[in-house]
C-alpha cells in the first residue's frame, strides 16, 4: 500500500509546486500584460527545474517576444545548466516555410529563478507550438511539451497593430495623461471597425477601456498593452506594431531612467514606426522632468529590483531570486546593459537634451485635414460587431462575416446619428486651423513622432484620428512582404548569371546528339556491317549525353557561392543623437535596408548569419500554402527550415539556404552612426569629403539654394570640389537602384516581376530622388563585406546607395 501511495504523493507535491510557481509567475508578469503559454520539460522533478513560457498578448508577423522563466525545484540550481531551447510553431495546415527556432540559455548556479527574453520569428499563425529542452544533446522529458496558444496571441492577420504604453503609477496618479486610453474611435477609424453604440458614455473609465481592448473582436485593429517596466530590450520586439500610443511625459521619464530601452524605441521609429504622443508641449522645452514626474517615478517600497546577468543572445537575462508582492511594481532599470554607451557620448550623470525636442516638421504637409470624416466611414453599411473570421484554408486568410450570429442589425448611419444627437466627442469636428494648432510632428529617420497637445485626447474625434493617418502605415505596406499570397518582387532581384538552364547550349548539344545518333551512327554501322551494335550504343550514348548535359549545367554556374545585395542607407542629419564635441563627430540616425539574394552550389552547411538586431524577412515567391494541397501541420517533425540563435547572431540554415536555388531576404538595420559623407557649402563652391573605406562612384547634391551638384569617382578619405549640374542628378543616380532595370532581367523573370510590393523605405526614397529636399544628397558606392550573411561568396551586381538630409 505504501509503495502505491509514494508515487501518488510525489505527483501531488510536484503538482502543488507547479501551481504555486505558476501563480507566482503570473503575478510577476501581471504588469507586463503577459500571457502564460505553458511549461517544460514534461518531467520537472527529474530535470530539477521548470521553464515557464510567456508572451505578449498580441501575435503577428515579425518577431514574437517570448519570456523564458526558469525556477529551480529546491532552494536553488545546484549547478550551472547549459540548455538548448527548441520551438516548433505550427499553424493548422502545413505551410511552405514550417520552421523551428533554437536558442542557447545558460542558467547560473546558486539562483532560484532566472529569466531570459527571446525574440522568435513569426511568419504565420501559431495554432500550436511544441517546446523541447535539450541538455548535453539529450532531450529533457519523455515527450515534447505542448504550448496552449490563446486566441489573443494567435496571428489574426497583420492589418493594424497598435501598442498602448501605460505608466507604472497609473493607478495612483491624478495626472489626466495617466488614464488608460479610450480606444473606441481609433478602432473605428484605423481598424475600420464598428462604431461604438454607447452614445451615452462620453469617455470609458479605466476599467471599461481595458476591457474594451481585451474584448475587441471586430474590425482590423488589435492592441498590445506595453507596461513602462516591461519595455523591449531590442527594437525588433516592436516589429509587429504599426504605431504606439504613449503619453509625452512618460516618454521623457523613460528616456531619463531607461536610456537603453529608449534607444531601442528610437531605432524602431527610425525604421518607419510611429509614436503618437499626447500631453505634449508643441514648443520645444528643456528636457527637465517636473517635480510631479519625479515624484511619480518613485517605485513602491516593496518593489524588488532585478539584477542583470549576462547571457548569450541579443536579450538580457534577469535574475529574479525574490518575487515582488502582488500589486507592487518593479524598480525602473536605470543602468544600461554591458557594452552600451550613453547615446550622446557624455559621461554618467550628464543630462543630455531630449530626442523628443528635435526639429519639427510642417504640420500642413504632414497631416491631411478631413472636414467631413463621415464621408469615408461607409455609413450605409451595417454596423458589424461580429468577430473577424479566420479561414485556415485558402492561404490562411481572414474576413469579416457580417452575417454571423450576433451581428448588429443597426446601420452605421443610425449609430452615427445617435452620437450626433448627444454631441458625442467622437463626432465633433473643428476647423483645419484649430485642429492643426493642437498638433505637432517630429520626423525621425523614416518614422515620426506625432505630438498631441491634449492631456487626455480620448476617445478623440473621428476627424482627429483620420487626419493622423499616413501612407504606408500598415505593416504589409511598410515591409513589402505578403506571406499569404507570395511576393512577385522575389523575381526582380534574382541573379541572371546562375540558376538558369543554359537553353541555347542545350539546344546545340541536343542537336548534335540527334545528328550523331541518327544518320551518322546508322550509316556508319551499316557500312561496317555492324548495325546490331545500335541496340547497345544508342542507350549508352544517350546516357553519356544526358550526364554531359547535367555536368555542363552544373559547371556553368561554377563552384563559388554567389550573392547579390542592393543596400539602401538613409542618413537623418536633421535629428542628431549627439552633437559634435571633444574631437568626436556628430552621431545621427542611420537606417540600412537591403535586398539580399544568395545562391550556393555545393556548400550550404554554414547557413546565413545575420546580426541579432537585424530584422530579417524571407521573401517567398509563392503562396504560404501550396495551392489547395492542404496537409495537417505536425510539430513533431523538425521541418526543413532552422533559425538558430548563436551568440548575438541568428543563423538561417536548412531550406533557408538550399543548394542550387536562389533565396531572397529583406534585411533592415536601424542604428546610430556617423554620416559617411561630409559636405561643405562654402560660398559659390561645394566640396565633399568621403569618410568611407570604399570609393564613391557618383554623388549628387542639392544645396541650400536649390541648385544641383555632381562628382564622380571620389576615392576614400578624399575631399573634392563638386561640379554644377543642370538638372536633378539624384533622380538619375537612383535609376535602376531602387527598382532593378527590367531590361537586364531574363525573359522568364520579366513576365513575373511586379514592383507593387516595394517597402515603405523604397517608396519614399524613390519619391525623394524625384523631389529632393534642399541640403540633401545621394551617392553610390560598394557594399562592405560585413553586410554579407554568406561570408565567402562572389559578388554579383552588388551596389549600395546612400542618401540623406544634411543639417
Amino acid at each position: 500500500m505504501r509503495r502505491l501511495l509514494r508515487p501518488v504523493v510525489a505527483a501531488l507535491v510536484v503538482a502543488v509546486l507547479f501551481v504555486a510557481a505558476l501563480g507566482t509567475l503570473m503575478t510577476v508578469s501581471a504588469a507586463a500584460e503577459e500571457i502564460q503559454l505553458g511549461a517544460a520539460p514534461s518531467n520537472p522533478a527529474q530535470a530539477g527545474f521548470t521553464m515557464f513560457v510567456s508572451t505578449e498578448r498580441l501575435g503577428n508577423e515579425g518577431f514574437q517576444p517570448i519570456m523564458l522563466r526558469f525556477r529551480a525545484i529546491g532552494k536553488s540550481f545546484t549547478r550551472q545548466r547549459s540548455l538548448r531551447i527548441l520551438f516548433r510553431p505550427r499553424t493548422q495546415y502545413a505551410t511552405e516555410i514550417d520552421f523551428q527556432f533554437a536558442c542557447q540559455v545558460t542558467v547560473p548556479q546558486g539562483v532560484k529563478n532566472y529569466g531570459v527574453p527571446v525574440q522568435v520569428p513569426h511568419f504565420y499563425r501559431w495554432e500550436s507550438c511544441s517546446v523541447q529542452v535539450i541538455e548535453d544533446g539529450r532531450r529533457l522529458g519523455k515527450v515534447a511539451s505542448k504550448l496552449a496558444i490563446p486566441a489573443s496571441v494567435k496571428d489574426w492577420g497583420q492589418y493594424m497593430s497598435i501598442g498602448v504604453m501605460v505608466p507604472r503609477d497609473a493607478a495612483t496618479s491624478t495626472d489626466p495623461w495617466t488614464r488608460f486610453p479610450d480606444l473606441r474611435s481609433i478602432a473605428t477609424i484605423l481598424g475600420e471597425g464598428a462604431i461604438s453604440e454607447k452614445a451615452d458614455v462620453p469617455r470609458l473609465s479605466d476599467k471599461q477601456a481595458r476591457k474594451f481592448v481585451d474584448d475587441v473582436v471586430y474590425g482590423w485593429a488589435r492592441f498590445r498593452v506595453i507596461d513602462e517596466d516591461a519595455l523591449q530590450p531590442s527594437w525588433i520586439g516592436y516589429s509587429q506594431l504599426d504605431l504606439i500610443l504613449a503619453p509625452y511625459p512618460l516618454l521623457q521619464r523613460i528616456e531619463q531612467q531607461q536610456p537603453d530601452r529608449t534607444a531601442e524605441l528610437k531605432r524602431w521609429v527610425s525604421a518607419g514606426g510611429q509614436i503618437w504622443a499626447y500631453a505634449a508641449p508643441l514648443q520645444a522645452a528643456p528636457s527637465q522632468a517636473t517635480s510631479s514626474q519625479a515624484t511619480s517615478s518613485q517605485t513602491a517600497p516593496n518593489a524588488t529590483s532585478f539584477d542583470s546577468e549576462g547571457v548569450s543572445g541579443t536579450a538580457r537575462a534577469v535574475r529574479i531570486d525574490r518575487e515582488r508582492p502582488e500589486g507592487s511594481r518593479p524598480t525602473a532599470n536605470n543602468n544600461p546593459p554591458v557594452g552600451v554607451k550613453p547615446l550622446d557620448g557624455s559621461t554618467a550623470g550628464a543630462d543630455p537634451p531630449s530626442w523628443l525636442q528635435g526639429t519639427r516638421g510642417d504640420v500642413n504637409k504632414s497631416f491631411r485635414y478631413w472636414a467631413k470624416p463621415s464621408s469615408v466611414m461607409t455609413l450605409s453599411q451595417p454596423n458589424d460587431t461580429s468577430a473577424i473570421q479566420y479561414q485556415p484554408w485558402n492561404y490562411g486568410t481572414y474576413y469579416s462575416n457580417s452575417y454571423a450570429y450576433g451581428s448588429s442589425e443597426k446601420t452605421r448611419q443610425s449609430v452615427y446619428d445617435d452620437l450626433v444627437a448627444v454631441k458625442h466627442p467622437m463626432v465633433q469636428t473643428v476647423t483645419k486651423k484649430k485642429l492643426l494648432a493642437g498638433l505637432g510632428v517630429m520626423p525621425y529617420g523614416w518614422g515620426r513622432v506625432v505630438l498631441i497637445e491634449q492631456q487626455d485626447p480620448f476617445p478623440g474625434s473621428f476627424q482627429l484620428w483620420k487626419s493622423l493617418e499616413m501612407d504606408k502605415q500598415k505593416w504589409g505596406e511598410r515591409n513589402g512582404v505578403e506571406y499569404a499570397t507570395g511576393n512577385d518582387s522575389y523575381w526582380a532581384w534574382l541573379m541572371s548569371t546562375v540558376g538558369q538552364p543554359p537553353v541555347t547550349m542545350f539546344v546545340i548539344l541536343n542537336g548534335l546528339f540527334v545528328l550523331i545518333m541518327g544518320p551518322l551512327l546508322y550509316f556508319g554501322l551499316r557500312r561496317r556491317g555492324r548495325l546490331y551494335l545500335l541496340y547497345f550504343l544508342a542507350p549508352a550514348l544517350a546516357f553519356v549525353a544526358t550526364m554531359g548535359l547535367f555536368f555542363y549545367a552544373f559547371l556553368s554556374d561554377g563552384f563559388d557561392n554567389r550573392a547579390r545585395i542592393r543596400q539602401l542607407t538613409w542618413i537623418d542629419g536633421r535629428h542628431p543623437v549627439s552633437p559634435p564635441g571633444d574631437g568626436q563627430p556628430r552621431r545621427v540616425p542611420v537606417i540600412d535596408q537591403s535586398r539580399q539574394t544568395y545562391y550556393t552550389v555545393v556548400d550550404n552547411q554554414r547557413g546565413l548569419r545575420f546580426t541579432g538586431d537585424a530584422f530579417v524577412l524571407p521573401v517567398h515567391h509563392s503562396e504560404m500554402m501550396n495551392n489547395y494541397n492542404y496537409y495537417p501541420a505536425n510539430d513533431s517533425r523538425p521541418g526543413d527550415f532552422l533559425i538558430d540563435q548563436v551568440g548575438d547572431d541568428r543563423l538561417y540554415s536548412g531550406d533557408f539556404l538550399p543548394t542550387r536555388t536562389q533565396v531572397h531576404y529583406l534585411v533592415t538595420r536601424p542604428q546610430v552612426g556617423v554620416s559617411p559623407i561630409e559636405i561643405d557649402f562654402g560660398g559659390e563652391t561645394v566640396s565633399l569629403t568621403n569618410h568611407l573605406p570604399t570609393p564613391l562612384s557618383i554623388v549628387g547634391v542639392r544645396d541650400d539654394k536649390g541648385k544641383y551638384w555632381i562628382a564622380r569617382n571620389v576615392p576614400p578619405a578624399a575631399t573634392v570640389a563638386l561640379e554644377k549640374a543642370s538638372s536633378n542628378t539624384l533622380s538619375m543616380i537612383a535609376l535602376g537602384v531602387v527598382d532593378p532595370d527590367s531590361t537586364q532581367m531574363p525573359t522568364p523573370y520579366q513576365n513575373r516581376v511586379s514592383m507593387n510590393d516595394r517597402t515603405g523605405i523604397e517608396e519614399r526614397l524613390l519619391e525623394f530622388s524625384r523631389n529632393p529636399q534642399w541640403r540633401s544628397f545621394l551617392a553610390l558606392t560598394e557594399v562592405q563585406a560585413d553586410q554579407f550573411a554568406l561570408r565567402e561568396c562572389v559578388q554579383d551586381e552588388c551596389v549600395r546607395m546612400i542618401g540623406g538630409l544634411l543639417p
